[in-house]
């Protein structure tokens, strides 16, 4: 074994693959990254600095994680795999520039999903300092883990993710293109958008069926003032439960009476024959705002 070889490299990987018997599971949607150009992008992309807090998702046998280490940052995982501590805890390094692994990586065997960061944190992370994400997604969960960390209450000061193409495609969409829908507007009301870099499916052990990209989420500066965002992103959802119909159709079931859906379309400035992926972000905001049952 020769730990001087990054776990991201094919070589490293294949062989902790041979010695732990590792399988990667698909109910989990793991594949595991072996491209270290790639890996290093993501860090890169990120914009890793020493000292930088760091929340990993799901670290799988610690590529990702190591490049997170040697970067400076001080990492708290996230894992639900349970045959995969073992291997984080011999294949990562013990020590980085003479300081031990367990000063600088914290796993914990839990779903993202159900995360109580402060509570998870103690006396690992401040929550009261920055804190970026950066994770190699499974395709499965992307926009659960997106939506739930975009309304999480934490001092994110980017969210640097792995993904499917095409979610990486829905999250950068603009208005009149297939990709544009409720996900794009939930992140873009809150999030700047940018594609750092994309990995080809030949990256990965096993080998997916589609490309994957890497996007960085930053907290715009003023974010949109939509109301409730839980109601607000209802909202658009109900605006797009039927893509190919007009926008009025689409209005039925939250404004029916005719004369009012009426007035509501004439105040946006459009023809009631559009189909929602025409409206601007601010054309949703004045729909949630006019129908709001807190409106007065």
């Amino acid at each position: 074994m020769n730990n001087e070889i990054p776990i991201g490299s094919a070589v490293r990987t294949q062989a902790i693959i041979n010695r732990y018997f590792v399988k990667a599971k698909k109910n989990l949607g793991q594949n595991f990254l072996v491209d270290l150009d790639a890996i290093k992008g993501i860090v890169q992309a990120a914009g890793i600095q020493p000292g930088d807090q760091v929340i990993e998702i799901g670290p799988g046998i610690g590529s990702l994680t190591e490049q997170l280490l040697l970067a400076g940052a001080k990492v708290f995982a996230y894992e639900v795999d349970e045959s995969l501590p073992e291997i984080l805890s011999n294949e990562l390094p013990a020590k980085i520039d003479g300081v031990r692994l367990d000063d600088r990586f914290k796993l914990m065997m839990k779903d993202i999903l159900k995360a109580d960061f402060p509570a998870d944190f103690e006396d690992f992370l401040d929550v009261n300092k920055p804190i970026k994400v950066v994770a190699n997604l499974p395709y499965y969960i992307t926009t659960p883990i997106i939506f739930f960390l975009n309304q999480a209450n934490l001092n994110f000061t980017s969210l640097t993710l792995m993904m499917q193409e095409e979610v990486a495609e829905r999250l950068d969409a603009q208005p009149n293109s297939k990709a544009y829908g409720p996900l794009t507007i939930a992140v873009q009301t809150q999030m700047t958008v940018k594609l750092a870099l994309n990995v080809k499916s030949s990256s990965f052990i096993p080998r997916p069926k589609v490309d994957s990209s890497v996007v960085v989420l930053t907290p715009l500066t003023e974010q949109m003032d939509v109301g409730d965002p839980k109601y607000f992103n209802w909202v658009v959802k109900m605006c797009f439960s039927q893509r190919r119909k007009t926008l009025n159709n689409n209005l039925k079931n939250l404004v029916p009476d005719p004369d009012q859906r009426k007035q509501l379309i004439d105040s946006l400035g459009v023809d009631p024959r559009i189909r929602p992926e025409q409206l601007t972000i601010k054309q949703f905001i004045q729909i949630a705002a006019a129908i709001s049952p807190q409106k007065s």
